[in-house]
């Protein structure tokens, strides 16, 4: 479990994943009886908390793994290079840094946390874009129906 998370935990705040199955919009969204496209609008908004809960959560590791990648190419900086700071000699320690197992080991992890927060962006985002539409078809149907309530009340 990730630092945010137990955090998260700690504090009462636990985060649960839906438990029904987002599933797929249909090609035509209008087939869908009007307690379908409320049940579609309600796991939808379940979904998409969610994954803004994990993008959250992406986003503070990733952060956190940029600081320690950061921290220990300074470190190594520092103790490589000492008082004398000079152009070829700057460019040579760079690199031996760059290749230092810890260095990549760390530049690995924060990829790997930078291409989940990704991946969750991405989701939130369909997510988002499928609640626009029901929640489109939905005041549709409600327009529809106060306009026909209006016309047979003539």
């Amino acid at each position: 479990m990730s630092d945010a998370l137990s955090k998260l935990n700690e504090l009462g705040l636990s985060i649960k994943r839906p438990t029904m199955d987002v599933g797929e919009l249909p090609r035509d969204i209008t087939m869908l009886a009007s307690e379908q496209l409320g049940e579609k609008f309600t796991i939808l908004t379940a979904w998409a908390d969610y994954a803004a809960t994990q993008l959250a959560v992406a986003q503070v590791e990733e952060r956190a793994a940029q600081k320690k990648l950061e921290y220990l190419e300074n470190r190594l900086l520092v103790q490589r290079m000492g008082a004398a700071a000079k152009g070829d000699r700057i460019t040579l320690v760079k690199a031996q840094i760059a290749i230092d197992q810890d260095v990549r080991d760390l530049e690995l992890d924060y990829e790997e946390k930078y291409a989940y927060r990704k991946l969750v962006e991405m989701m939130l985002s369909n997510y988002e874009r499928d609640i626009a539409l029901v929640s489109r078809e939905m005041t549709r149907r409600s327009n529809d129906l106060r306009s026909t309530r209006k016309e047979w009340s003539l």
